[in-house]
């Protein structure tokens, strides 16, 4: 009797700590928040990127996307599928950048498989928006991309607010450092071939693309130099200062280049408190592309392979 007692509480034992590992954290609570104009972006550039998109979602598409959702998550709140949905709007905003790029909110992309059932809408919007098909590929390993998932983080901080909200539905940001390929493509490679290795290959954005492009270069640069100088990554500043995300998004490339081995731990002390809540995201992904119902991809707008540009396969 005393053996199956004890078994009892060595199954229990294990099933609570397995419930805390591979917690996703997608039942984090949504606060009633505000949501940000023009979709928290930080870069003027990157406002007619917003025009075409709204241009591309009708309010009847819309309307019948939260009816949907709603119906079919019926313990959520309205202002949860509107923080979710524009959440998936920035991650629609990244995909006309980048040739490929992860899905890391469980929210958003439950709201992005309701988008789908609604087929002749989705054709329009992703042919009016990307004048492609954009595809959605679960990622079936369910592989962890930590090296990805940063690069994600760099992009997202570097194009928009990040709000409390957005790290309930993302989970933590900047968790693992910058996979070490991409630092060193965007060290050594010129912007025309970074273009065609990671961006989307059109001449859709393509001043926001370079932005981009020589942020990294630039966040490089100046690592190094500290590096060579033995300068020291000052302490965080106040969430609230307007320059938080270039200064936190500088600090992800330092440790990813030169201390990576105590990356989270040298982020949790430089960066403010606010940035390290949220729900650690853990599991593998799903995937975008323009090429990822087995196209092989290659020239024209398509762009990339299947996940192409960022998924594990």
């Amino acid at each position: 009797m005393v053996g199956y007692f004890i078994a009892g509480v060595i199954i229990v034992f294990f099933i609570l700590i397995g419930s805390s590992l591979f917690s996703t954290g997608k039942k984090t609570p949504l606060k009633k928040h505000p949501i940000p104009d023009q979709l928290g972006i930080q870069i003027e550039a990157g406002f007619p990127i917003l025009q075409r998109l709204d241009s591309s979602l009708s309010q009847y598409y819309l309307d019948n996307i939260k009816l949907r959702v709603m119906q079919n998550h019926p313990k959520w709140k309205d202002h949860e599928f509107e923080w979710g949905m524009f959440e998936l709007k920035r991650y629609f905003v990244m995909n006309s950048l980048l040739k490929s790029v992860p899905m890391f909110s469980h929210r958003a992309d439950e709201i992005w498989h309701e988008m789908l059932m609604f087929t002749r809408d989705y054709e329009k919007f992703s042919k009016g928006f990307y004048h492609d098909l954009l595809h959605h590929t679960p990622n079936m390993d369910s592989t962890p991309i930590p090296g990805e998932r940063a690069f994600f983080d760099w992009v997202f901080i570097s194009l928009f607010e990040i709000t409390e909200n957005s790290r309930a539905i993302w989970g933590c940001f900047f968790q693992n450092p910058i996979k070490r390929q991409i630092l060193d493509d965007f060290k050594v490679l010129s912007e025309d071939e970074l273009l065609t290795k990671y961006f989307r290959i059109n001449d859709d954005w393509l001043e926001v693309k370079k932005l981009l492009i020589n942020k990294l270069k630039d966040e490089i640069s100046e690592a190094d130099q500290a590096k060579l100088t033995s300068e020291k990554i000052s302490k965080s500043r106040a969430a609230g200062d307007s320059h938080i995300n270039t200064y936190v998004a500088g600090a992800a490339v330092f440790y990813s280049l030169y201390e990576e081995d105590d990356f989270q731990g040298n982020m949790s002390e430089v960066t403010p408190e606010e940035y390290q809540k949220g729900s650690p995201y853990s599991g593998g992904s799903y995937c975008s592309g323009f090429a990822c119902s087995g196209d092989s991809g290659g020239g024209g707008d398509s762009g990339s392979s299947s996940c192409g540009g960022g998924c594990s396969s």
